[in-house]
C-alpha cells in the first residue's frame, strides 16, 4: 500500500509537474534460463552497494527483476513501503512505477488517474499496458477501452512468464468491453503458450466469449471443461456453470445448490470462494431452501468475518433464522426437516447469544409432539450453553431462566416416564427467584419424586398455591402412606376447588379414606352423590347400607360388627377397583 500512497502524491502537487516519466521496464532481459544467475548478480549488487542512494538503486534493480518474474511477495518485501531518501527525480519516478506495478499485479491496483501525473508520463512506453491492467483491477471500462490496444502491442515485448500472467486478464478485459477483433488477436496469442492454453483459464475465457455471443451450449461445454481444473479460473467456471444453468433451465435449484457446495470445497479462501457462498445464500433464499441459505451465511460469517459481506450476511441470517424457527414451531415444516435443519445450523450459530432462544423453540416442538427424550436432551444442551455464557458474564442469564430450562427438561423426562432422572435434574438445579415460578418448580418436583417412589420427599415439597393436580397428588400420597385423615382432607379440598374435575376414582378413594378415618359424615356425603359418579346402583345401595350401620358398636365386642366392617371394606375396595379400571 505504500506504493499506492506514494503514487497518489503525484496528483496535483508542484513537485509532480517536474517529475519525468520513468524509463521503460526492461523485463525482456530477464529469462527463465538465466533466472539464478540474474538473481545472484543483482543480490550481490545490493550487498556490495554503499548505504544510501546507491543501495536504493540496487534494490530497485532487484525489485524490477522480481516484478518481471511475477514474484510479488519477494519484490514487495524488498521494495518496502517508503521511498528511500536521496533518489534523483528519474529514480523516484522509477520507484513509484515499480511500486504501482506490484499493486496492480497483486490485484489491488491504484486509483484511476494516478498513473498519469503529468503529460510526460503519457509517453512512457509501458503506460498503456499498466493503465489497462490497472483499469481491470478498478473495474474502469472507459480507461480499459482507451488503453487496451496499446497494452496488446506492448505485452509481447515482455518475457514469457510475465506474458502468461497478463494475457488472460487482457483477454478477459477485451471480452468485457466487447472488443472482439482485439479479443481474437489476444486469444491467438495463447497459441504461443501451449501450457497456458491447456489450463482452465483458456476454456473459461472461451466460455465467456460464447456466453457473450449468445451461444449458451458452447459456453456450458467450455465452462465444464474449465471446471475440471484446480485453480481460480476453474472455480470461476463452476460459478459460471451454475449461473448459466439456472438462467437457461438446465439446472434445478437443488442441483445448483449442490454444485455451489462442491465449489466451496474445491476452492477456498479468496473472493471466488466468497462469491460461491453468496450465490448459495441467494439461491437458497429465493428457492425456499432456508437451511442451505443459512449455512452459506454461516460460512461467510465464520470464514470471512472481516469482509464487508459479513455484515450483510449477519443481517440476512437474523431474518432467516427467525422465519425458519417460527415455521418449525408452528408445524409448517415436518419434524424431520425441522430436526435436520436445526442440527445443521447448530454448528454455525450456537455461539450467538440469541440462538438458544431458537433452540428452545425446537425443543418445545419436540415435547409437543411427544419426543420426550430428544426434547430433554435439547433443553439440557441449552442449559449447558447458557451456563457457559454465565461464566463469562454472570449477568448474561438470570437464575429464573436457568431454573425454567431445568423445569422444562424435567417435564420432558417426566412425560417420558423417566422420573428418577427428572428428580435428579430438579435436585441439582437452581431455584427460581420468582415466587410463582418457584411454586411451579416445586409442584413438578413433588410429582416426579412421587413417581420415583420418594413419597415422603414429595410431600415435603413446598407448594404454596395448590392446583387441582397437586391436591390430587397429595391425597394419593397420603393414601399410599395410609394417612387416611390427611388423604380425606386433601380430597375434600380437591372436591371443593375443582368439582367438575373430581373424578370417579377421586370419589371412591375419598369414600374409603373417610370411612377408614372414621369421618362418616364425609363418607355419607360422598355416598349421596356416588350414583352420579359411578352409575352402579347395586354397588351404591350396598355402600349406602353399610354406611348406614350404627357407629356405636364396638368391633372388639361384637363379631357381627367386625364382619360388617370387613364386608364394607371389601365392598368399597371393589368399587374403587372397578372405578379405576373404568378410568375414573
Amino acid at each position: 500500500m505504500g506504493g499506492v500512497l506514494a503514487l497518489c502524491l503525484l496528483c496535483g502537487g508542484a513537485a509532480a509537474e517536474t517529475l519525468p516519466a520513468p524509463p521503460p521496464f526492461d523485463f525482456a532481459q530477464y529469462t527463465q534460463a538465466g533466472f539464478l544467475a540474474d538473481r545472484d548478480a543483482l543480490a550481490a549488487g545490493v550487498a556490495a552497494a554503499e548505504p544510501g542512494p546507491s543501495r536504493a538503486i540496487a534494490r530497485l534493480d532487484l525489485a524490477e527483476f522480481y516484478l518481471a518474474h511475477v514474484m510479488l511477495p519477494e519484490g514487495r518485501s524488498l521494495l518496502g513501503d517508503e521511498m528511500p531518501d536521496g533518489l534523483i527525480p528519474a529514480e523516484q519516478a522509477r520507484w513509484r512505477a515499480i511500486a504501482a506495478g506490484f499493486s496492480i499485479m497483486e490485484g489491488t491496483g491504484v486509483p484511476t488517474g494516478t498513473l498519469l501525473p503529468n503529460a510526460d508520463w503519457a509517453n512512457w512506453q509501458d503506460y498503456h499496458l499498466w493503465a489497462a491492467l490497472n483499469a481491470i483491477t478498478q473495474g474502469d471500462a472507459v480507461e480499459l477501452e482507451g488503453n487496451l490496444a496499446g497494452a496488446a502491442d506492448r505485452l509481447p515485448t515482455n518475457p514469457p512468464v510475465f506474458v502468461e500472467a497478463c494475457l488472460p486478464a487482457l483477454l478477459e478485459g477485451a471480452i468485457a468491453v466487447r472488443k472482439w477483433p482485439l479479443a481474437q488477436r489476444l486469444s491467438r496469442d495463447f497459441d504461443n503458450y501451449p501450457e497456458l492454453k491447456s489450463q482452465p483459464v483458456y476454456s473459461f475465457l472461451i466460455g465467456r466469449v460464447a456466453e457473450q455471443s449468445h451461444h449458451p451450449d458452447k459456453a456450458y461445454a467450455a465452462y465444464r471443461e474449465a471446471a475440471k481444473g484446480q485453480d481460480r479460473y476453474a472455480q470461476r467456471a463452476r460459478l459460471a456453470l451454475v449461473s448459466l444453468g439456472l438462467e437457461h433451465g438446465a439446472l434445478t435449484p437443488d442441483q445448483g445448490l449442490s454444485m455451489l457446495a462442491e465449489a466451496n470445497l474445491a476452492w477456498r479462501g479468496d473472493r471466488f470462494d466468497l462469491q460461491a457462498l453468496e450465490q448459495r445464500a441467494h439461491l437458497g433464499e429465493t428457492s425456499g431452501h432456508d437451511v442451505d441459505a443459512l449455512i452459506a451465511y454461516g460460512e461467510i460469517l465464520t470464514r470471512f468475518p472481516e469482509r464487508p459481506q459479513a455484515r450483510a450476511a449477519a443481517q440476512a441470517a437474523d431474518k432467516l433464522l427467525k422465519a425458519f424457527y417460527a415455521k418449525g414451531a408452528a408445524g409448517k415444516i415436518s419434524l424431520t426437516d425441522f430436526a435436520e435443519g436445526h442440527q445443521r445450523l447448530e454448528a454455525y450459530y450456537e455461539v450467538r447469544p440469541d440462538f438458544q432462544a431458537y433452540a428452545e423453540q425446537y425443543a418445545d416442538r419436540l415435547l409437543e409432539l411427544g419426543a420426550t427424550t430428544q426434547a430433554a436432551t435439547e433443553y439440557r444442551k441449552i442449559r449447558e450453553a447458557l451456563s457457559a455464557q454465565r461464566k463469562d458474564n454472570p449477568e448474561a442469564v438470570s437464575q429464573d431462566r436457568m431454573a425454567y430450562l431445568a423445569l422444562r427438561e424435567a417435564e420432558a423426562l417426566a412425560r417420558g416416564g423417566q422420573f428418577a432422572r427428572a428428580a435428579k435434574v430438579l435436585e441439582a438445579s437452581e431455584r427460581p427467584a420468582d415466587a410463582q415460578e418457584l411454586n411451579q418448580f416445586n409442584a413438578l418436583q413433588a410429582r416426579v419424586l412421587a413417581e420415583a417412589g420418594k413419597t415422603d420427599a414429595a410431600l415435603e415439597a413446598k407448594v404454596t398455591s395448590h392446583s387441582a393436580d397437586h391436591l390430587r397428588l397429595q391425597a394419593r400420597l397420603h393414601w399410599k402412606k395410609g394417612d387416611w385423615k390427611a388423604a380425606t382432607q386433601s380430597y375434600r379440598e380437591l372436591w371443593k376447588k375443582a368439582p367438575d374435575d373430581f373424578s370417579e376414582t377421586d370419589a371412591v378413594e375419598l369414600l374409603l379414606a373417610a370411612y377408614r378415618s372414621g369421618d362418616l359424615t364425609t363418607a355419607r356425603s360422598v355416598a349421596e352423590v356416588f350414583p352420579r359418579l359411578a352409575g352402579r346402583e347395586d354397588l351404591n345401595k350396598l355402600v349406602a347400607s353399610l354406611l348406614a350401620e350404627p357407629a356405636k358398636l364396638s368391633p372388639l365386642m361384637d363379631s357381627a360388627a367386625r364382619d360388617r366392617l370387613r364386608k364394607a371394606n371389601d365392598a368399597l375396595e371393589m368399587v374403587g377397583s372397578e372405578a379405576k379400571q373404568a378410568g375414573g
